[in-house]
């Protein structure tokens, strides 16, 4: 009997260690549509060469959790342009374009990282994956595109009691080595950004992101070694909520040494940027808010815009480094940070249970008349590019971009289910009306979305 009551707690015990080195599994998704109209999308209404397409996203996490200590994530992700895969067909009527391997049929692995809890309050990530700081000002996933930006490094993260502190070391790229310069030639980010706490009411945020920008010399393009200093405040006090982003690049941009000194170039960096926003709510009468905005980011004065040659060695353009896209410069994706200047007022309510709507007007303008406004499709790393036309013949002496009008409303349902819709009309300015080839169409885009997560 005493055998047996031994035999049966060293069971007891094995089974209670082996449940506490067991590893869980958790599983999350997302499920993504969307349709989009583009109506005049040329901006010439004798040739308006509208377009429409469907778009689906479907994004698959597992984390595996080891202990409270361990962690390890992947997150896997398919997007496609629906009937792209068969595209340049010929027109039978049954195609075969589906066997075969295209960007539009992959699965892409846009996370994968290990994390470790290595104190109370601190831990550390290492592999790809998503970095957003902040409100995305200066690094986000920019999860609106079809691919979220994703980072490779080391991520540390500490809480204090008066910030949350982030410091990254990302591996931007691996360059090719050229004969007489480094012979590991490679560009990194070193990141520190702070969330301060236990801030007043009217200060409900406060971050500090600082950015050393590093590059070893190689055969496409020259060292750099540029800092970015990035501060955003804001907050709210009897109704009223503010929000002010500003931001100021310094530092060698590119410097491409030479046997013969006398033939060495360095371009300095000289960015910046500020945005501000105020506004008014009323939570108790249909969740009402209004606000304004107002946003300038620098130009060169020379027409360099990253990294070009220009007529001095200062590359003036605001470099916007990884920002949310698509939450900032208006729905339809026109315009990216770099030589913009805009104004923006807008509205919204809950019209209903779960159903919000709003509208926003803005004013473009190149911030230098002779450089060149940054498209969106500059930081949109999915590389859809929906209105080409801005770069295409605009005069470069002219600042007026153009106006842009968007309405939109945003229904959630129960289980993770919304439905999102976006009509956006953009008038444009005598950049484009006054070109070699006039574009003074009202360029409109219809977008429906749904989004399932799980």
């Amino acid at each position: 009997m005493k055998r047996l009551v031994l035999l049966a707690g060293a069971l007891a015990v094995t089974t209670a260690a082996h449940a506490a080195d067991e590893t869980d599994m958790k599983a999350n998704g997302e499920f993504r549509v969307r349709y989009f109209n583009d109506m005049t999308p040329s901006g010439n209404k004798d040739v308006p060469e509208n377009i429409s397409d469907i778009e689906g996203r479907m994004k698959l996490g597992f984390t595996l959790k080891k202990g409270e200590k361990f962690q390890a994530h992947v997150s896997m992700l398919h997007g496609t342009l629906f009937g792209s895969d068969k595209g340049g067909a010929s027109g039978t009527l049954v195609e075969s374009g589906y066997n075969t391997a295209t960007t539009n049929n992959l699965l892409l692995v846009n996370q994968a990282y290990g994390w470790w809890k290595a104190g109370e309050s601190y831990s550390l990530k290492a592999g790809r994956f998503n970095l957003d700081l902040g409100a995305g000002e200066f690094f986000s996933s920019d999860a609106w595109n079809m691919v979220p930006t994703t980072h490779e490094g080391f991520l540390a993260a500490i809480d204090t009691d008066f910030a949350g502190i982030a410091v990254a070391l990302i591996k931007d790229k691996e360059l090719t080595a050229q004969a007489g310069k480094d012979s590991d030639p490679e560009q990194h980010n070193i990141i520190l950004s702070a969330d301060v706490k236990n801030t007043p009411e009217a200060l409900k945020t406060a971050n500090l992101t600082l950015v050393q920008i590093s590059r070893s010399e190689n055969a496409a393009a020259g060292a750099a070694n540029g800092q970015h200093i990035g501060v955003t405040l804001g907050g709210d006090m009897s109704n009223v909520f503010w929000k002010a982003v500003a931001a100021f690049q310094m530092g060698v941009a590119s410097k491409v040494s030479n046997v013969n000194p006398a033939l060495a170039t360095e371009t300095k960096f000289g960015g910046n940027m500020f945005d501000v926003t105020v506004g008014y709510s009323m939570p108790e009468t249909m969740g009402i808010k209004v606000w304004a905005n107002y946003h300038s980011d620098s130009g060169d004065k020379d027409g360099m815009s990253n990294g070009g040659t220009g007529a001095d060695d200062k590359l003036e353009t605001y470099q916007a480094l990884y920002y949310d896209s698509h939450k900032y410069a208006g729905l339809m994706d026109l315009f990216g940070w770099g030589n913009l200047t805009y104004w923006n007022v807008g509205a919204s309510m809950t019209a209903a249970d779960d159903l919000e709507v709003g509208l926003g007007l803005y004013g473009f303008s190149r911030t230098k008349e002779n450089s060149l406004t940054t498209t969106a499709v500059t930081h949109n790393r999915s590389g859809n590019d929906r209105y080409s036309f801005e770069t295409a013949n605009s005069l470069a002496n002219k600042s007026d971009l153009g106006m842009e009008l968007d309405v939109w409303a945003s229904q959630k349902y129960a289980s993770n289910f919304s439905i999102d819709a976006n009509l956006g009309m953009f008038m444009p300015g005598s950049a484009f009306k006054d070109a070699t080839v006039k574009k003074e169409a009202t360029v409109m885009q219809l977008m429906l979305a749904g989004t399932m997560m799980f």
